[in-house]
């Protein structure tokens, strides 16, 4: 009997100490739950600041396109008042020394609104932007023209001897007898071309144009007929002396014998170099199978 009681005292105080220790521990269901609920917030904690970084970076895009809108208006219409302040039309006066306004006024076309002109005063409405170069070209323009000084052969040439009654007598076989050298090479040269054999060559005429003059008309001497000859627009090219160009735009002549007048040499757009020689032309209607060769030299002084 005490026995029994002895067990039952063991059993009971055993039961004591065990009941804590279970009701310390939470059941696995719970512990789930919460691990879950503290997941989910976490999660909408990141999905919200995700938001939030985003639309704070589509604000500051939105702030920064607006500011470089707002920069290229202003650049826009800074530049359209630049453009318009260098395109205003000022009025300008200018001497001139030795330039021909019109002469001028065509070179800058592209620099002016219009001019006017009173002798060698030239007055200009121009742009703003364009007066230091049109000033530049006002300045390599107004300058003292240098003169070139033409010297002119009018040379009769045939294949046979000269008829009686056309200088025959001066007529010379053959070119040895041509004291100027460069112009006898020049003739030596034609051989080839028309099988000339019979000269004769006119006292040359010295003529003198200025550089940059657009028309020119002279008489050549002659002993038999009234030659004129006219020059357009002689130009000098190159600034090295020795080395430098002569431009002629066009050049012509014309003869008057027996009360007929006529052009029996013209032709354009011919150069030759300062102290050369140049055959402008030959004209074989001089008749009796004669023919006139024209040959220019110049000289820039």
């Amino acid at each position: 009997m005490k026995t029994f009681k002895a067990l039952s005292l063991i059993t009971l105080a055993l039961s004591f100490l065990i009941a804590p220790l279970g009701a310390q521990t939470a059941p696995p269901a719970q512990a789930q739950a919460e691990a879950a609920r503290l997941a989910e917030q976490q999660q909408a904690a990141a999905q919200a600041a995700s938001v939030n970084a985003q639309a704070q970076t589509q604000q500051e895009a939105a702030l920064k396109a607006q500011e470089e809108q707002r920069k290229q208006i202003d650049a826009s219409r800074k530049k359209a008042e630049a453009e318009q302040y260098e395109m205003e039309g000022l009025v300008k006066t200018y001497s001139l020394k030795y330039v021909n306004p019109n002469d001028l006024v065509k070179a800058a076309k592209f620099y002016l609104y219009d001019s006017t002109a009173s002798g060698s005063t030239l007055t200009v409405r121009i742009p703003r932007k364009y007066v230091a170069d049109f000033e530049a070209l006002l300045k390599k323009l107004d300058v003292e023209k240098k003169n070139i000084q033409l010297q002119v052969y009018t040379i009769f040439a045939s294949k046979t001897e000269f008829p009686k009654d056309m200088m025959q007598a001066e007529a010379k076989e053959g070119t040895s007898g041509i004291e100027d050298k460069e112009l006898k090479k020049v003739l030596d040269e034609l051989k080839s071309l028309w099988n000339f054999r019979y000269y004769f060559v006119e006292s040359p005429s010295f003529l003198v144009v200025k550089d940059g003059s657009s028309q020119n008309s002279f008489k050549l001497v002659s002993s038999r007929y009234n030659h004129l000859l006219q020059v357009a627009d002689t130009q000098i090219r190159g600034e090295e002396t020795g080395k430098r160009i002569i431009s002629i735009g066009r050049i012509s002549l014309d003869q008057e014998a027996n009360f007929q007048k006529g052009t029996i040499i013209q032709t354009s757009d011919i150069t030759f170099r300062e102290n050369g020689y140049l055959v402008v032309g030959v004209s074989g209607s001089m008749g009796s199978g004669l023919a006139l060769i024209l040959v220019i030299s110049a000289i820039i002084k």
